[in-house]
């Protein structure tokens, strides 16, 4: 324990350190403020005027004006829905094969007419998406018939977009059938509340980026620093200056990182939960994003998902970036090469496509984290890794290698430093 105090002392008293973890702090806070400046609202008042509220100050009027579009939304809320819809379309000489992008339609009457059910016509459209081409039809050419069998096409959907992106086969039969077996545990019929959105979750993907490429900064020099200095060649002739000290230096880099993470995304979630409103986290994601999304939970569980989730890869990333560490010979070395790797996953999503995509970025260990390639926009996708006629949904892919090669990396690494000679 006095080794590992004394390594927790030495690092916390950096100065570089100090001011990394209160950027983590800082930025967790400020990506927190984000997206309820998506938000907006126009109406007109008593006075016939057109008055336009933005961020949170849009949310109580959206909130009321969504009025009975709350709460369990059942088939007849979808049908009514779609029905306000039409009749509100049908004011218009032939209608608005455009929808309220048509130029006849007014901000102020969107707004009142359509953008209260928006989310409802949204999810109808994606359900009854051609199977052959995934192109959504028009909200005028939904049928009352199409609103009352939603919850039954929603799983139908899944299976077409599925088979869409892969083709047909026996691992595409396995892929689906995770899939379905996913999406019947899910409750219907799904609830909605005003509030939190994609963009909610989307940045706090963004966050667990931004902690991960600290803890990266943070961790880069724990073992690089020594040996560029060829101060390790006189820890290593002292009583306890290998193992114990390997083990005690990697103990108190990840527990550093561990509280970083866990102050600045509790930081990020209550900040922006409080923003929204803790009660639209009873959402199911399902309408708040995509009927698409197998994942049977609610917005407020999704974001603990994400949150676990970036965690494990912060261990796996900041595991290897250790080891990395301990192989160079220098503290610049080791950052850009730990910088490369974080990013890695990144480029690979942008270069690759289909099943190689998939498996790159799956198995490496900041794999998880990153921009469209994430871990968080992986649990709201239907891509699947084949190998034979086994499908891996990529999220599993991602956690199990994240949490293999934590395992591996932290006992290579004190091994890696203990042997090696400068």
């Amino acid at each position: 324990m006095r080794v590992y105090q004394a390594e927790l002392k030495r690092i916390l008293k950096t100065r570089s350190v100090q001011i990394l973890l209160i950027a983590a702090i800082l930025v967790s806070a400020l990506l927190a403020y984000f997206p309820a400046t998506f938000l907006g609202y126009v109406y007109e008042d008593e006075r016939g005027q057109e008055v336009t509220l933005n961020g949170r100050d849009a949310l109580p009027i959206i909130k009321e004006r969504q009025g009975q579009y709350q709460g369990k939304i059942t088939q007849e809320k979808l049908a009514e829905a779609l029905e306000q819809y039409q009749e509100f379309a049908a004011g218009y000489e032939g209608g608005l094969p455009n929808g309220i992008y048509d130029e006849r339609v007014g901000t102020v009457d969107s707004f009142a007419h359509v953008y209260n059910i928006s989310k409802l016509l949204s999810r109808m459209q994606e359900v009854n998406a051609d199977p052959k081409t995934g192109i959504a039809p028009a909200a005028e050419d939904l049928a009352k018939e199409q609103a009352e069998n939603f919850y039954g096409q929603c799983r139908q959907h899944v299976r077409d977009l599925i088979y869409l992106e892969n083709g047909h086969g026996e691992k595409v039969d396995a892929a689906v059938a995770q899939a379905e077996k996913l999406y019947a545990r899910a409750e219907t019929p799904f609830t909605y509340f005003p509030g939190i959105g994609a963009n909610g979750v989307e940045y706090e993907g963004l966050c667990v980026l931004f902690l991960v490429l600290i803890g990266t900064v943070i961790l880069a020099p724990l073992f690089a620093g020594d040996r560029q200095t060829q101060a390790d060649q006189i820890m290593k002739c002292t009583k306890h200056g290998k193992r114990r000290l390997a083990a005690c230096r990697i103990l108190s880099g990840l527990t550093i990182v561990t509280v970083m993470y866990a102050v600045g995304i509790t930081l990020f979630l209550v900040l922006m939960n409080t923003s929204f409103g803790w009660e639209s986290l009873a959402s199911s994601v399902q309408i708040v994003i995509s009927a698409a999304i197998f994942l049977p939970v609610t917005m407020g569980e999704l974001e603990l998902i994400i949150a676990a989730g970036g965690y494990v890869t912060l261990l796996a990333t900041m595991a290897f970036t250790l080891f990395l560490s301990g192989r160079m010979k220098s503290v610049f070395a080791a950052a850009v090469t730990s910088f490369i790797f974080l990013f890695l996953p990144t480029v690979c999503y942008m270069i690759f496509d289909g099943n190689v995509r998939n498996w790159i970025c799956g198995i490496l260990p900041s794999g998880g984290t990153g921009l469209m390639n994430s871990f968080t926009y992986a649990v709201m996708d239907t891509k699947f890794a084949f190998a034979g006629n086994t499908a891996v949904w990529t999220p599993y892919l991602m956690m199990a290698s994240a949490a293999a090669e934590t395992l591996l990396f932290i006992p290579l690494t004190a091994a890696g430093w203990c042997r090696r000679r400068s």
